[in-house]
């Protein structure tokens, strides 16, 4: 599947009296923006009117290039679900055969800053900053897939909707505590995959009873009573800090009340993470708490580890990268249709290989952005690729 074949599952909302401009052509015409590094609409129209004969190449464009008003109209009445499904099975068919096992999928949800607007008109309503949930595969480095929550809900209700419309089989599914919920849980065992949930006060009673459970001493006598395996790892993380992690998983749960009122739960665990600067000698000490239906220590602190990868290679690229936070798209579902298209952009901008044009060890993704606005050959491969 191409990812203008995917755009034609779109349903065109507008009247057909209206349609001066093809529907994939509009949104081919915005990814192609975003691929090439332009921001606001404004700046990807201006673009395409400059390089419209290039993109004759690749779209219709039987009535030329639209008004930016014209992309923000449609970019705002197109069902965001309908996008999102798109997206989801777009990824899957491009990047799900080169999933490995034990996959570490993690799912965090990003408030897009600059989308809260106050709509016109005698009855002015306000309306909340677009929030979206995002599903990231670790060792691939792809998004695969986003749900965009309802203004009056929150990531507690998008979570199990993202997790139903993906394949999720034999991965290992991590999770902040906002997702700690019973429910999200029996939804991650229906789609026969592992867990890894960080374990917070939002449950209090749990939370107090682990975290009660590890203040006692982890001597050799404790540990095999209640089977606790014990891994460590030295992780230099740079600017001049180096941090020590201490994993503790706990095999043995019977003394745990409410072990049966969560589904698969095979551990409870503790990750101790101590934190020098080399400077100075300072030190610092952390412990998280989490709940997993793994059964290796060495597994689950991979996958604590692991899930900081959606705010470090996707959540901070959008912004830093791709200024989504100050873009100020935000008409309807414009900002989470748009978010889905940068997704897809960042997608491709990784598994894209240039090096045989410039010799690289690592290709920013700015350059390779620069790389598809100048040269017309780079832009080819992309688009061929899809």
């Amino acid at each position: 599947m191409t990812l203008q074949e995917a755009f034609e599952n779109i349903k065109d909302e507008r009247i057909d009296r209206c349609k001066k401009h093809n529907l994939i052509d509009i949104l081919m015409l915005m990814f192609m923006g975003v691929l090439c590094g332009y921001k606001s609409i404004e700046q990807i129209q201006f673009y395409a009117t400059l390089s419209e004969q290039t993109l004759k190449k690749y779209l219709k464009l039987e009535n030329g290039i639209p008004s930016s008003d014209t992309i923000l109209r449609v970019l705002a009445r197109i069902d965001a679900k309908q996008l999102e499904k798109v997206f989801i099975e777009y990824a899957r068919e491009t990047f799900g055969k080169h999933i490995a096992e034990n996959e570490v999928v993690a799912i965090d949800g990003k408030t897009i800053r600059r989308s809260e607007y106050v709509s016109t008109g005698e009855n002015k309503k306000p309306h909340k900053a677009a929030h979206v949930v995002s599903a990231w595969a670790h060792s691939l480095g792809v998004c695969f897939g986003q749900v965009k929550t309802e203004e009056k809900s929150n990531e507690i209700t998008a979570i199990p909707e993202l997790l139903d419309l993906l394949d999720l089989k034999g991965m290992i599914i991590t999770i902040d505590a906002m997702g700690c919920q019973k429910k999200i849980v029996e939804k991650i065992a229906e789609k026969e995959a592992e867990y890894v949930i960080s374990l917070k006060g939002n449950q209090q009673s749990i939370h107090r009873d682990v975290k009660e459970f590890f203040e006692h001493p982890c001597d050799g006598a404790y540990c095999q009573c209640y089977h606790i395996q014990r891994g460590e790892y030295t992780i230099e993380i740079g600017h001049g800090r180096i941090e020590k992690r201490t994993c503790y998983l706990c095999g043995n749960i019977d003394w745990l009340s409410e072990k049966d009122e969560w589904k698969n739960l095979n551990g409870v665990g503790m990750l101790v993470c101590e934190r020098t600067v080399k400077k100075t000698g300072k030190k610092s000490v952390e412990q998280r708490y989490f709940l997993t239906s793994l059964t290796d220590v060495h597994k689950a602190a991979f996958a604590m580890r692991a899930h900081w990868g959606i705010e470090n290679n996707l959540h901070w690229v959008l912004d830093a990268i791709l200024d989504e936070d100050y873009c100020l798209v935000r008409k309807d579902n414009a900002a989470a249709n748009l978010s889905v298209l940068r997704k897809i952009v960042l997608n491709i901008l990784k598994q894209v290989d240039f090096s045989d044009i410039i010799s690289t060890k690592k290709m920013p993704l700015l350059h390779k952005q620069h790389l598809c606005n100048k040269r017309e050959d780079c832009l080819d491969r992309v688009l061929l690729s899809l």
